[in-house]
């Protein structure tokens, strides 16, 4: 994925943008851990390897996020915690405008 800024090109393989995901996930409050929307990926594999990142052909990158989340807090409010340190850090540290993050809660612990 290649972007223009303002001095000049910057270009990000789907790993990078998965690692900045990742970090924004474990800076969050709330989750556990990242699980994977398949069996087998619960098994195997890192969790960032788990984040599910996808780039659309008008250029919007979708983020699909697996989680656990942690006992006694309040789910819709970390999921927004999360939608939106995962949006900010893409657009700072990135250069994505458009960003549609989905945060899937699989359990509690």
């Amino acid at each position: 994925m290649k972007r223009m800024l303002e001095y000049g090109e910057l270009e990000l393989t789907m790993h990078a943008i998965r690692k900045l995901v990742y970090f924004a996930v474990m800076e969050s409050y709330g989750p556990v851990n990242i699980e994977s929307e398949s069996f087998f990926g619960k098994f195997f594999g890192k969790e960032e390897e788990r984040i599910k990142v996808e780039e659309k052909e008008d250029g919007k990158v979708v983020v699909d996020l697996y989680l656990d989340i942690e006992y006694g807090v309040k789910v819709t409010e970390v999921g927004r915690n999360i939608i939106d340190n995962v949006t900010h850090k893409l657009r700072e540290l990135g250069g994505i405008d458009e960003v549609k993050v989905g945060v899937h809660v699989t359990g509690v612990k």
